[in-house]
């Protein structure tokens, strides 16, 4: 008789568990771009979010990792005529600025990162102003479907 309890029992409980909490998750892999006459910019995201449900409760947790890459449209060398640069970019969840004393580094033109919070959508618009001795552009970056 325990035998059969026990047969019973462990397909049960395991049962009981997948029913009691379902989990659905969606993939938000984006790559976002635009330009302006001197600048242009890529942001990639990769993102998903996850949907729990649990005892008739919803939550929902999420992850993005991301990269916004500026690009200068001229000669290399131009960069490091630059005197003071900063530039900025703002999305929907996402956002960072940098200011640089010159010569302006390739690799100060990049930013990353990854975390949880507001995860940028298809029709997300993330507006980038670029501010460079007494100069200035403004563009946006659009999802590329």
């Amino acid at each position: 008789m325990k035998k059969m309890i026990r047969a019973l029992l462990l397909p049960g409980l395991l049962l009981l568990l997948l029913t009691s909490c379902n989990t659905e998750t969606t993939h938000f892999n984006y790559t976002f771009k635009g330009e302006a006459e001197t600048w242009s910019a890529v942001y990639k995201q990769e993102a998903s979010q996850k949907l729990i449900t649990k005892r008739d409760k919803v939550t929902s947790e999420s992850f993005k990792q991301y990269t916004f890459n500026l690009h200068y449209k001229g000669e290399p060398s131009d960069l490091e005529t630059i005197k003071q640069m900063k530039y900025t970019y703002k999305g929907r969840g996402s956002g960072g600025s940098q200011n640089i004393e010159g010569p302006v580094p390739i690799g100060m033109l990049k930013m990353g990162g990854s975390g949880s919070g507001t995860i940028e959508r298809e029709d997300s618009v993330i507006k980038v102003t670029v501010e460079w001795d007494g100069k200035s552009e403004e563009f946006e970056l659009k999802n590329e479907k």
